[in-house]
């Protein structure tokens, strides 16, 4: 078993077994949840809710909300951010 590793902010690095859609396409199902979900949830659940890493997560949501596709809401209900101790 791969021991699981953390980066400075307390995100998970890549690991194998929670990132198995590490470097494929996305598919319309993932991007809608992300849409969906992603400023109820925050990165870390939804990295483990779709199969990748957190950075990757949050790339994607920025770059959504840059091209227009993905809305920031007025106010957030839950943006967990973890922070090494």
């Amino acid at each position: 078993m791969i021991p699981i590793e953390y980066d400075k902010m307390g995100r998970m690095k890549y690991h194998p077994e929670f990132h198995s859609k590490h470097g494929q396409p996305w598919s319309q199902e993932d991007l809608q949840y992300l849409i969906d979900w992603y400023y109820i949830i925050g990165p870390e659940e939804m990295s483990l809710a779709l199969d990748r890493r957190a950075t990757t997560i949050s790339s994607k949501a920025t770059y959504l909300t840059k091209i227009g596709v993905m809305k920031k809401p007025s106010t957030r209900y839950h943006h967990k951010r973890m922070w090494k101790r």
